[in-house]
């Protein structure tokens, strides 16, 4: 069925009907050719049709998503069609559903998504079974979109405050008195993480939070046409008044003060912090930056202006550089990010007696390089090899030299460096380079492309004095 509603409609909520279980509230804004298959997929359900109602909302669209829809509903009781005038975001529509929905459950779904074929049914039986507020069902990314994907790892009956802060994402299905007798509403204004607003009033007032992990329920999706609304740009002022919004619901929300400010820090780790990683906080314009730096100095200062305490690592030194305003401490964190995608290359290997020189090219890591390691592919055993270190016009990267002697070593040797922070970052072998033999010992090119020694060949003569002389071969090797 369909009908019109007024550019400003005033609805009052529908009553609930014990008989439906879920209301499905989809907003929908020129969301074809996906819409389809969203619709297949409800068509697809195996829930029994009488225990569940979709409630679509056209939000003006102009492509031919309200036709579809209208066709859609024709013949199918439980489908019901709102068209309106757009507003602009999609806060509007959902309200406009839940106010509609009669359901004991309202579930949010998207209009260029799709739920697995059982997902309906599943749900129901777990929040029969475990009389949950909120469930969170496990998303999947399709086309390249993100979906937090650790978060639903596994099953959570009683999943904590922290754990479903991570999945902000409106794609839940809440009990309809909760939102109803909280005044849970959906911010209908142009504002980022309107929906995360909406879904942490909801996870505080819920007796018990749950994550779905066992089943593909919902696969949600980056449109090729790049038009998911978190594609569109970020204002820094404007997003962090959302995340504000949501600090304060948490500190007046939670009983325990300390638990509250632990959240608020998990929530600004999550959301604040993830400009400044790597490529990400480069691309800015300066100006830009300045605007984030700005943004997120008051956000601390007025919920976190002691707690440096709750970050550690490079987390702690991004928000005290935010605090101190370090535009130049923040853009060389980036950069050092971007360098962990960087590899560590093989640059040369001189033979000098009965060592192999070896000199790398290493990125600036979070982690500066402690040894060159040497490590027997079968045995596993490891020998390590101290380093000297060269700097590099080319700030990004430096220059390490070490001796591996022969003579020590047989089979097969990987190669790798050791950083001080105790990770391995293996020594990618140039396809351009040479492999070089030496007193039959070959350093080659692995079929991953990383460097090796087979010694397994090996023939020394005589040992002469300068496998006792490593480092003075290390030296020399230095100064050409």
């Amino acid at each position: 069925m369909a009908f019109e509603v007024s550019p400003e409609p005033k609805v009052r909520p529908s009553a609930v009907d014990s008989s439906i279980f879920v209301s499905i509230v989809v907003p929908v804004y020129n969301a074809m050719p996906y819409l389809t298959e969203l619709l297949d997929s409800l068509d697809s359900q195996s829930l029994d049709q009488s225990l569940f109602e979709v409630i679509f909302v056209n939000d003006g669209s102009t492509d031919t998503g309200g036709a579809l829809l209208d066709d859609f509903a024709s013949g199918r009781e439980h489908v019901s069609v709102i068209h309106q005038e757009n507003s602009g975001w999609a806060g509007k529509p959902r309200n406009v559903g839940m106010d509609l929905a009669r359901g004991r459950y309202v579930f949010f779904v998207d209009s260029d998504d799709w739920l697995g074929d059982e997902a309906l049914t599943k749900m129901r039986e777990f929040a029969l079974a475990n009389d949950s507020d909120v469930i969170a069902p496990k998303l999947v990314a399709e086309g390249g979109r993100r979906s937090g994907g650790s978060t639903f790892a596994t099953t959570v009956v009683d999943a904590p405050l922290e754990h479903m802060l991570k999945t902000l994402m409106p794609q839940k299905m809440i009990r309809t008195q909760l939102l109803r007798g909280n005044n849970i509403r959906f911010r209908e204004d142009k504002v980022r993480l309107e929906d995360g607003m909406a879904l942490v009033q909801a996870y505080c007032a819920a007796k018990r939070n749950s994550v779905l992990g066992d089943y593909d329920y919902y696969h949600i999706r980056a449109r090729s046409d790049g038009a998911n609304i978190s594609n569109a740009p970020i204002e820094p002022a404007g997003y962090t008044a959302s995340l504000a919004h949501i600090a304060q619901t948490l500190l007046e929300e939670v009983p325990d003060a300390e638990y509250a400010k632990d959240l608020v820090g998990k929530l600004f780790a999550r959301k604040g912090l993830k400009v400044y990683r790597g490529k990400r906080f480069l691309k800015y314009r300066e100006s830009k930056r300045q605007e984030w730096i700005s943004a997120h100095r008051r956000f601390l200062e007025e919920f976190l202006p002691n707690d440096l305490h709750r970050f550690s690592g490079i987390r702690r030194k991004k928000v005290e550089s935010i605090l101190k305003s370090d535009l130049g401490e923040l853009t060389r964190l980036s950069q050092l990010e971007v360098n962990e995608e960087l590899p560590t290359v093989l640059e040369k290997v001189i033979p000098d007696y009965q060592n192999l020189v070896f000199t790398v090219k290493v990125p600036r890591y979070m982690a500066e390089p402690a040894s060159l390691i040497v490590e027997q592919r079968t045995t596993k055993e490891q020998t390590v090899i101290p380093l000297a270190t060269r700097e590099l016009a080319d700030s990004r990267y430096q220059e390490v030299t070490g001796v591996v002697a022969l003579a020590q070593r047989q089979g097969i040797l990987d190669l790798s460096i050791l950083l001080q922070d105790g990770r391995l970052k293996r020594i990618e072998f140039p396809q351009d380079m040479a492999e070089t033999v030496h007193h039959r010992a070959r350093l080659y090119r692995t079929r991953n492309g990383y460097a090796s020694i087979d010694t397994k060949a090996l023939q020394l003569g005589v040992v002469h004095r300068g496998a006792m002389k490593a480092w003075n071969v290390l030296s020399r090797a230095l100064k050409r």
